[in-house]
């Protein structure tokens, strides 16, 4: 019998190496937010300008950040966040990440919590009287003073395409009419620079905003390098990350889709973890080209994991079009066969237009409600017959007990006219119009335009009788397609 206890065991086989790699290994966590902030000191030092006011009691500036993903925007105000609580009482900073706060209450009751310390009740409780409750409780802070409340709304396209940010913005705007003391101001976020917030947002909330903005650009090649090898420093141990390997995690960063700043990270971290499982002093070219898939994949699945339901169907749709045309060019299809829609000059497939994913995209809802419908049929055809043999033994037993009673005719006879029918008229295939799923064209380009924010996708348009939209995947297909169908 082996004495050797559990615990020896599991430190046995969670032990990879000898000598540890890391020395802190939160510094290359993504949401790891660093003491300092480099290559954005212009950007911090506007911020700053720009907020100011607000410890002294009055209303800070609101603000517009804009830039790509993974441009530090996030990561400077964070920072300037953390400082702010450090030195004032009378600025309440709220940070509020609105891929996962989409609702108005979502967002109040994040702004509840960071006032009170803790969330209020998730139901039962109705928006006007949760704001009431952030308003006292805004009041009750400093009674001595004024206290000025600040709200970053990160990612403000999604309360856009969810419609609550007219409501969202107008109570935080307008708070000091209906709560007399309170003084709030917002900063908004955005990554999508296609989208015009001036068209967008209402027109009276955006008068009453006032906006300064301020432009995150894209990291350059060698600030990627610098961002990189700070986070080395702290995380692992000298000599782990030579300057060859460095290099090298910076080229394969930079040559992503917007060079990520975040698949560097991941990509550091996870070249470690290979080293490191392998017993090695230093990570290796190797240990970094296994890696590099997996930190794509990672953040892959990061960013779908954020993703409305319907925007991923759209996701799955559009890597289905892709797949198709690349298993047709291999198997090298004629283009009398494709109509020469699918192939170009040169016999390479022409990425998917915007009205054809359109059509797709009815298509695949359509088939999908009655997949639904057949499937509810069904259920209700087993429920029958489940319940047919149940009435024929009960009548069985009646009869053997003298129950002569007769049959109620509802149960046999025909429905009445206009009872237990559908009126609804048929459609050209023959399918109920009010059961045919569909999207208008405007949530439909409004998805595309998501997507395109979270450089998923990449939208170019083009002149082909009349201006229509390419689309074109941003990841490998068959990555897409399965992990949108992962995603619960």
């Amino acid at each position: 019998m082996n004495s050797e206890s559990s615990s020896q065991i599991v430190s046995r086989n969670f032990t990879f190496s000898d000598k540890p790699l890391f020395r802190d290994a939160d510094i290359l966590e993504c949401d790891h937010v660093p003491d300092q902030v480099l290559f954005r000191d212009a950007e911090l030092k506007e911020l700053a300008f720009l907020i100011k006011p607000g410890l002294r009691g009055q209303r800070p500036a609101n603000i517009l950040c804009r830039g790509l993903p993974a441009t530090g925007k996030t990561t400077c105000i964070q920072h300037l966040f953390g400082e702010i609580r450090d030195v004032s009482n009378t600025l309440i900073p709220v940070y509020v990440n609105c891929q996962q706060n989409r609702s108005a209450f979502a967002v109040f009751s994040t702004i509840y919590r960071e006032l009170v310390g803790h969330a209020p009740p998730s139901s039962g409780i109705p928006l006007r009287r949760l704001m009431d409750a952030v308003a006292k409780a805004l009041q009750s802070r400093r009674e001595s003073e004024r206290t000025v409340l600040l709200v970053c709304l990160d990612d403000i396209h999604h309360l856009i395409h969810e419609g609550t940010d007219t409501q969202i913005l107008s109570s935080l705007l307008r708070i000091y009419l209906d709560y007399p003391g309170c003084r709030a101001s917002v900063i908004l976020v955005e990554s999508d620079l296609a989208l015009d917030i001036s068209r967008r947002l209402d027109r009276s909330v955006f008068s009453s905003l006032c906006m300064e903005e301020v432009f995150f650009a894209p990291y350059s090649a060698a600030q990627i390098r610098g961002i990189l090898q700070e986070r080395a420093r702290q995380a692992v141990y000298p000599s782990v990350i030579s300057p060859e390997i460095l290099d090298l995690v910076t080229d394969m960063t930079a040559s992503t889709v917007t060079g990520d700043l975040r698949v560097g990270i991941d990509l550091l971290k996870r070249s470690i973890l290979r080293a490191e499982r392998a017993g090695r002093p230093a990570v290796t070219d190797e240990d970094v080209a296994a890696a590099y898939g997996d930190a794509r994949l990672t953040h892959l699945r990061g960013l779908v994991s954020v993703l409305t339901e319907k925007e991923r169907r759209l996701l799955s749709v559009i890597a289905g079009m892709v797949e198709e045309g690349e298993e047709a060019r291999e198997k090298e299809y004629s283009r009398k066969e494709y109509g020469g829609k699918e192939y170009g000059e040169c016999g390479e497939p022409v990425p998917p237009t915007s009205g054809r994913l359109y059509s797709r995209l009815l298509e695949v809802m359509a088939a999908e409600q009655s997949e639904k419908q057949q499937r509810a049929m069904e259920q209700r055809a087993g429920g029958q017959q489940t319940r047919e043999p149940q009435a024929m033994e009960q009548g069985a037993g009646d009869l053997r007990s003298g129950d002569q009673r007769p049959v109620e005719p509802a149960v046999c006879a025909e429905p009445e006219p206009g009872y237990g029918r559908d009126k609804s008229p048929e459609g050209k295939d023959g399918r109920r119009q009010d059961q045919v799923p569909t999207i208008s064209y405007t949530s439909f380009h409004e998805q595309l335009r998501s997507l395109a924010t979270y450089a998923l996708i990449r939208i170019s348009v083009r002149q082909a009788k009349g201006r229509t939209s390419e689309i074109t995947l941003r990841y490998p297909a068959a990555d897409v397609k399965r992990i949108c169908e992962g995603v619960e």
